[in-house]
């Protein structure tokens, strides 16, 4: 289990690192904006943040980590998917122990 998030990790650093081939001129913020802001969203909303990695690119959103009530799994991709510039969130989160 530990192997396969920090594999999961590695390549969503990765992928958020590499240089995007095409430019989307349909948004206004970058990656790093887009992710700052479904932090905040969030962190409003009531989701403990301090076990979840937030990663965007060209308006896709991933959510990964632990969250320590399940109901905040649901509220994290709510309120990811209510930011303008989110195309689509892959929630990954589970409730931590």
């Amino acid at each position: 289990m530990k192997k396969a998030i920090a594999t999961t990790l590695a390549l969503l650093i990765a992928g958020t690192i590499a240089p995007v081939a095409v430019a989307d001129t349909d948004s206004s913020m970058s990656d790093g904006q887009l992710a700052h802001a479904v932090r905040v969203s969030a962190a409003r909303s009531g989701v403990s943040l301090s076990h979840v990695f937030v990663f965007a690119r060209s308006g896709q959103v991933t959510l990964i980590g632990w969250v320590p009530e399940r109901t905040q799994v649901a509220l994290a991709e709510r309120s990811a998917t209510s930011v303008d510039g989110v195309t689509s969130v892959n929630n990954l989160l589970s409730r931590g122990r």
